[in-house]
C-alpha cells in the first residue's frame, strides 16, 4: 500500500498579499487624522471675533434695556444690567462672575484676572453699585445713567484687552 500523503496546505496555492493589512490600517488612520486637523484649522473659532460678537450682543441688550427702562422699576433695571455685564464677562473671559453673588465676586482674589488692570476696578465698582441698587429700599440712581455707565465699561474693557486673551 502506497503511503498516504497529507493534504497540501492552502497557503501554497494562494498568492501573498502585496501590502500587509496593518499598513493599510495605518494609512487610513493617518488620512483621517489629517482630515480632522484640516477641518479643525478651517473651522476653529477666532477668539477675537467671538469676543467682538459677544460685545455686540451685550451692547444690543443694553440698548434694548435702555428703551424698556422707563417702564421698569429701578431694581429690575439694575438686575438686568448686572446680568448683561456678568454674561459678557463669563462668555468672553471665562470669569465665573455670572454664577456668584456680589460678595463672592468681590472677595474672590482672582476676580477678573483676565481683564486689564485699568478695567478691573471700574467693573467691580459698577457691579457693587448695581448690587446695592438691587436691594436698596430707595433708588436714587437714574436707570439710563446706569445703562450708559455699563456701555462705557464694556467699551473700556474692549479697549484694554490684553493680547494674551485674544
Amino acid at each position: 500500500m502506497p503511503p498516504i500523503e497529507d493534504i497540501t496546505p492552502p497557503g501554497e496555492f494562494l498568492p501573498e498579499p502585496n501590502t500587509p493589512w496593518w499598513l493599510w490600517a495605518l494609512v487610513g488612520i493617518g488620512v483621517l487624522m489629517i482630515l480632522a486637523l484640516v477641518a479643525w484649522l478651517i473651522f476653529k473659532p477666532n477668539p477675537a471675533k467671538t469676543r467682538a460678537n459677544l460685545l455686540d450682543d451685550a451692547r444690543a441688550s443694553l440698548h434694548k434695556l435702555k428703551e424698556e427702562s422707563p417702564k421698569l422699576p429701578p431694581h429690575v433695571t439694575a438686575t438686568r444690567i448686572s446680568l448683561i455685564i456678568r454674561r459678557y464677562l463669563e462668555a468672553a473671559f471665562k470669569d465665573p462672575a455670572l454664577f456668584e453673588t456680589n460678595e463672592e465676586f468681590t472677595l474672590r482674589h482672582d476676580a477678573l484676572n483676565k481683564l486689564h488692570p485699568d478695567s478691573r476696578e471700574p467693573v467691580t465698582a459698577h457691579l457693587s453699585q448695581l448690587s446695592q441698587l438691587k436691594y436698596a429700599p430707595v433708588h436714587s440712581a437714574e436707570p439710563v445713567q446706569l445703562i450708559e455707565e455699563a456701555e462705557e465699561l464694556l467699551a473700556n474693557i474692549e479697549i484694554n484687552v490684553s493680547p494674551e486673551t485674544t
